[in-house]
């Protein structure tokens, strides 16, 4: 049986969405003759916990951890909270512009002397302990994961040394990220950024995106060809068919509702159609599940929304599920950054899988939407583009109060974790071949 190493920072119990890619694939490496060894850290500065998600890894999948320091949890001395990761998190994920000086002086020192990334103390920890254990096992293949990208870095040091094939995976793309922008970098953090960015590529065996615009990236600035594995569901996760749909005309969002998803024309359109129609107050339901950032609730509080809408603050990926099967509504709304098209948050797939209507709020012809369209899936609206809203809503209410909001979609299949393993199997194979 062939062996891939894979070095992957996110690993049960992290919860989120970064986890869900290997570890589902993982799962099926051995169906197709492989054995998948993890390498992951001992202890983590996950921003989520999900320790049901332990359940879900395969009892004989060999796993590696080190320790490795982290240069985040420091940042827990300049604010009191229960959890380390919490200040850091709302600085990268939910907050505006930070007005505190030293929010601002972390957020700088952050991108300007941890590059690649924040974890970048575990690399060369990891490559004393792989490098130990590959002088005594054989690998087929080394597999890097990343955000965060020093993974990539490790796997580098370690194909240099060993001269194993490499295959390099970008589950988001690095130096046009949207929060290096907002980390004040400095002339030579970008370039030694870029440098590292370039380093990874030209040296991969293979290098392996989540979507059509990074690839497109890849392409035009470095001429590297990538291949698309795309993220997936587990039908091992599907939830009974009897489950009830909600009686109310339920919206729907489950993950973090972060402040560049905020929807105000989501917002404004459901507050005017709420004055409006009586009976449409009456069955609307906003029901949020995730981390909310204040900014999402304060625009849902000024389009007086706040009667409609429900918040759970984090339920498992199991009980995530059977929400979105008892939804009338599945938001979607895309990251509203510089280059929003490249967007494929993970949760379109499980939301493909729950078989409910999509409502996708972003580029048209963004890589999330050609999914959604693709599979026939649901409705799509531009960013602003609030007369369309208002028409997809009305349609979608006119079907809930008729029993006809149905969901036909097809050909989602091929985005199962089984199906996208067999994808992966077969690059390995070309890889190890060339």
């Amino acid at each position: 049986m062939k062996k891939a190493l894979i070095i992957t920072y996110y690993w049960p119990p992290a919860g989120g969405i970064a986890v869900q890619r290997w570890l589902q694939l993982s799962k099926y490496f051995k169906d197709n003759l492989w054995e998948p060894i993890i390498f992951t850290v001992r202890n983590p500065n996950y921003p989520i916990f999900d320790h049901k998600l332990n359940q879900q890894v395969n009892n004989d999948i060999k796993i590696i951890k080190v320790n490795a320091p982290e240069p985040n949890n420091l940042i827990s001395f300049f604010e009191k909270k229960s959890k380390q990761s919490d200040i850091l998190y709302k600085l990268q994920q939910q907050s505006k512009v930070e007005t505190s000086f030293w929010k601002k002086l972390l957020w700088s020192i952050r991108g300007n002397l941890f590059i690649p990334d924040s974890r970048m103390f575990w690399i060369k920890k990891s490559y004393k302990n792989l490098n130990k254990y590959l002088l005594n096992n054989k690998i087929d293949v080394i597999i890097s994961t990343g955000p965060p990208h020093s993974a990539h870095m490790i796997a580098y040091r370690l194909n240099k040394k060993h001269k194993i094939p490499w295959v390099s995976d970008f589950r988001d793309p690095w130096t046009s990220m949207d929060y290096l922008k907002k980390m004040n970098l400095r002339k030579f953090a970008k370039e030694k950024h870029a440098k590292m960015e370039k380093l990874v590529l030209e040296n991969s065996s293979q290098v392996i995106v989540v979507g059509k615009t990074i690839q497109k990236e890849f392409l035009e600035k470095y001429n590297i060809e990538s291949e698309i594995i795309y993220n997936g569901y587990n039908p091992a996760d599907q939830i009974n068919d009897h489950i009830l749909l909600d009686k109310k005309f339920s919206i729907v969002h489950t993950g973090s509702f972060l402040h560049y998803r905020n929807c105000d024309d989501l917002w404004q359109t459901l507050g005017e159609l709420v004055n409006l129609d009586n009976s449409f107050s009456e069955n609307l339901e906003i029901k949020l599940v995730g981390n909310i950032a204040p900014s999402v609730l304060n625009s849902i509080e000024l389009f007086n929304l706040n009667n409609h809408v429900s918040i759970t603050s984090h339920v498992d990926h199991l009980q995530a599920k059977i929400i979105q099967r008892s939804a009338q509504l599945l938001l979607l709304p895309i990251d509203r950054i510089e280059n929003p098209e490249f967007v494929i948050t993970g949760k379109i797939f499980e939301y493909l899988q729950a078989k409910r209507p999509i409502l996708l709020i972003g580029p048209p012809k963004g890589d999330a939407a050609e999914i959604v369209k693709s599979c026939s899936a649901g409705l799509i609206a531009d960013f602003n583009d609030t007369e369309t809203l208002k028409k997809i809503i009305l349609e979608k209410y006119s079907l809930f109060i008729d029993g006809k909001n149905h969901c036909n979609s097809v050909g989602f299949d091929k985005f199962s974790y089984p199906h996208l393993t067999k994808e992966v199997i077969k690059l390995l194979e070309k890889v190890i071949n060339d």
